[in-house]
């Protein structure tokens, strides 16, 4: 976890030098969706898709207050994937959304 008063809060530290901030690995897409999209389609929890070049082995993985969910039935996931397509859909594409980041980071 990183702070945004320079790793001076207890536990929480400064990233390592020479460490690149995770957006730029080529594997993350960090995508902003604006205020003004109005309402977007979600589950109200966590939800992280994991996906690779084969289908069979994707998994959702859901935080519920009991713990974290695994799903990985094709039916199940077929309902995720459309979830994220209409997340997507809504989002700003990776450039609108790293500069809007920026723009309210300059700001803040």
């Amino acid at each position: 976890m990183y702070s945004t008063d320079g790793g001076r809060q207890p536990g929480i530290s400064r990233p390592a030098a020479g460490s690149r901030p995770i957006a730029e690995y080529d594997h993350v897409s960090i995508r902003v969706i604006p205020f003004d999209a109005g309402s977007y389609p979600g589950s109200g929890q966590s939800v992280y898709f994991v996906c690779g070049s084969v289908p069979a082995l994707d998994t959702a993985q859901l935080d519920q207050s009991h713990g974290p969910v695994f799903i990985d039935s094709e039916a199940q996931l077929g309902q995720y994937r459309q979830l994220l397509d209409r997340l997507e859909g809504a989002a700003l594409d990776q450039a609108k959304s790293r500069d809007l980041v920026h723009d309210i980071a300059r700001h803040a």
